[in-house]
């Protein structure tokens, strides 16, 4: 298949994901943020529904593959983060996942504070 189209079934996956994830936050709205929750929860069950029903990323056809990836990653990036974290699970350790998990959190939550603090 043409890189090219390869990179633009990523993009157009990719664009829809982050529509529908804007739809979705001006649709939810509350003082805590739901919104963010369900595109996580709903993303990861995306990725997870798909995988395993067509049998993993290395049975499915190149380009379906990364139309669904490029969804996931424009609804959320938790989906590729969840999946990551449970493959850590599946091929090596619990102590890998939590690892992950752990160290992603709290670099995440600390690069948003140095963001936040660099810019006041």
């Amino acid at each position: 298949m043409n890189d090219l189209y390869l990179h633009a079934m990523f993009g157009l996956g990719g664009g829809l994901g982050a529509v529908l994830r804007h739809w979705l936050a001006l649709k939810v709205r509350h003082d805590l943020p739901f919104s963010t929750l369900i595109v996580n929860v709903l993303g990861s069950l995306l990725l997870g529904i798909w995988i395993g029903y067509l049998g993993g990323p290395v049975d499915i056809p190149e380009d379906q593959r990364r139309l669904v990836f490029g969804f996931c990653g424009g609804f959320t990036t938790f989906s590729s983060f969840a999946y990551q974290s449970l493959e850590l699970r599946r091929e090596r350790t619990l102590v890998l996942a939590a690892g992950n998990i752990l160290i992603s959190l709290a670099l995440c939550w600390f690069a948003l504070w140095l963001g936040l603090t660099l810019t006041r």
